[in-house]
């Protein structure tokens, strides 16, 4: 018999620990809002909730992890006997599993009576001191026959709301952003207001939007995990037993700028002096201007787009992907057990990566080992084997980028934000799509504005005009933007700069400014163009165009404060 061969050093593999620890204490808890359904209507319609990919139970075959050498055999004759019991076995096995199924999708979309154990408390809730508004009114929806009830928005406020209430600034966040944007807020409690915010640097006292000057006032969007209604919130609304989960409705980026119209309401502002936004919030930005452009003064888009690229998409669906692909996502009804941490894990890490870029990740990080650290070297000086756990500081980056995020945010507000982000498109056609939709649904509500209509007519007004003076304006609209076209000399080479320009076209009295980053590969540069471009073909002379460069991609809003917040400091002033 021939020696043994030498077991080579294995790889390390990542640790496993053997019990689960708890959430963190300020996640495992849940205060409802202090208000309840309106007692005018007897019975709760739920809006629509969206359709939920089907369950994935795929049969293991080790022969196709190379465990199998060789086929099967084949059966030998003195089994045919059976072959048809065998085969009823089977038939009665996949009834009862169907049967589960059934039972088990009812349970989850609550159409079967509850009886023992409720759904979850909500884990996800924002410190005390955040400033709530509550609205007593439904809120109509784009993609729901049905308005979602009252509902509240989670804010926070910086400066003094002049006598003549014009100095208001609106800032909308990115997708996982609170409504914390800096510290030394109005009427919260010092625990808070000493916190530093997540655009600390950008607003405050002399700073690029000078909190001595304007009123600045941010909200946690509709469909977030910090304070506005969402998936985590009570079903039905004052319930407090159970949570929407994903009964939550679809949600657009309109219907969260429609639901900040409500507060902007409720504090007397009829029209802000600028609304800012970067990344998702820039796409709010544009959609305010959009449904109400009488109210926004200024409009502001950082790192974002006039539509949703494909790009974009398809990296926040591989996060979408991986989430629900974790099974304690439990097809978003988690809040009794345990959240889907790993899968929350895995999409932030994927989303980490599209925010900044590759050549900052090689200033930042190079080829640095953790096995190559000087505390892993033996006595002779020489580097520990290599890891399959988080070996390359990149990676131990990510993983703890992944870590923390799982732990702070709920896994259903991110499913959600994503996919309004993806829906986002601000081209004629698709807006024209949504007006009729939202106009046949809610004849009693303001209109959801046609792109050819005067800026009149917004969510804030009264209906629209008839079909045939709509269809007319629209003729006219194309007719102007096709003359335009071919006298005017885009940067963008887009396809749909034309029905992008015709969708604009209410916001072409709006000062503007279109802010974009060169190493961006979330929100590629040539969308910045596109929507710049947009704008001007649409017939606004006041755009202003600017073209950052830097090496940290789509977080550059976030950390260039000499540019960023220079650009904006002199569009404002």
């Amino acid at each position: 018999m021939p020696p043994r061969a030498t077991i080579p050093c294995s790889v390390q593999l990542p640790s496993i620990k053997p019990t689960w620890q708890p959430p963190k204490p300020h996640l495992a808890s849940y205060h409802p809002p202090a208000f309840s359904p309106s007692s005018s209507t007897s019975t709760f319609v739920p809006p629509v909730s969206p359709q939920l990919p089907p369950r994935r139970k795929p049969a293991f075959s080790p022969g196709g992890f190379g465990l199998q050498s060789s086929p099967q055999p084949a059966p030998s004759p003195r089994s045919w006997k059976g072959k048809e019991k065998a085969r009823e076995a089977e038939l009665d096995e996949i009834r009862k599993k169907d049967e589960e199924i059934r039972r088990d999708e009812e349970r989850l979309e609550g159409r079967e009576s509850k009886e023992g154990k409720e759904e979850a408390e909500a884990c996800y809730v924002p410190p005390p001191a955040t400033l709530h508004f509550y609205s007593p009114n439904q809120l109509p929806l784009l993609y729901s026959p049905q308005p979602l009830p009252p509902f509240q928005i989670a804010y926070e406020t910086w400066g003094r709301l002049n006598s003549k209430r014009d100095n208001a600034i609106l800032l909308h966040t990115g997708l996982s952003a609170s409504s914390h944007v800096a510290s030394g807020g109005n009427e919260v409690s010092s625990l808070t207001s000493s916190k530093s915010g997540w655009w600390e640097e950008f607003v405050g006292p002399n700073k690029s939007i000078d909190t001595n000057k304007f009123f600045v006032i941010c909200t946690n969007v509709l469909g977030g995990c910090f304070g506005s209604t969402g998936p985590s919130s009570p079903y039905p609304p004052g319930d407090g037993e159970t949570r929407w989960a994903t009964r939550f409705p679809m949600l657009s980026i309109h219907d969260m700028t429609r639901a900040q119209l409500d507060l902007l309401d409720s504090m007397g502002i009829d029209k802000l002096y600028a609304s800012i936004g970067s990344s998702m919030g820039g796409m709010q930005s544009i959609s305010m201007a959009y449904i109400a452009p009488e109210r926004v003064g200024r409009v502001a888009s950082i790192s974002a787009s006039g539509r949703a690229g494909l790009n974009g998409v398809g990296m926040r669906y591989a996060q979408r992907s991986v989430l629900m692909a974790d099974p304690n996502w439990n097809r978003g009804f988690y809040y009794d057990g345990v959240p889907p941490h790993n899968g929350m894990k895995l999409a932030r890490q994927i989303a980490t990566i599209t925010y900044r870029s590759g050549p900052e990740w090689e200033q930042r990080f190079g080829r640095q080992m953790l096995s190559e650290q000087e505390s892993a070297l033996d006595s002779e000086g020489n580097p520990d084997v290599p890891r399959l756990s988080p070996d390359f500081l990149i990676e131990t980056y990510l993983d703890h980028q992944g870590e923390r995020f799982c732990l702070t945010y709920d896994a259903n507000s991110m499913i959600y934000l994503s996919k309004a982000m993806d829906l986002f498109d601000m081209s004629a056609p698709a807006l024209t799509s949504l007006a009729k939709k939202f106009n046949a649904a809610y004849p009693d509500s303001n209109p959801f504005p046609f792109p050819s209509d005067p800026v009149e007519i917004s969510v804030s007004s009264a209906r629209h005009t008839s079909s045939s003076e709509t269809s007319a304006s629209k003729q006219v609209s194309e007719s102007e933007t096709q003359k335009k076209l071919q006298r005017f000399i885009p940067t963008s080479k887009s396809p749909h700069l034309a029905e992008l320009a015709q969708g604009l076209q209410r916001l072409k009295s709006i000062p503007a400014l279109v802010l974009g980053v060169q190493s961006d590969v979330l929100f590629p540069v040539e969308q910045q163009r596109e929507l710049a471009d947009a704008l001007k073909l649409a017939g606004n002379a006041n755009v202003t165009y600017y073209e950052l460069g830097g090496v940290w991609g789509h977080d550059t809003f976030l950390l260039d404060v000499q540019n960023v917040g220079g650009a904006i400091r002199g569009f404002l002033h």
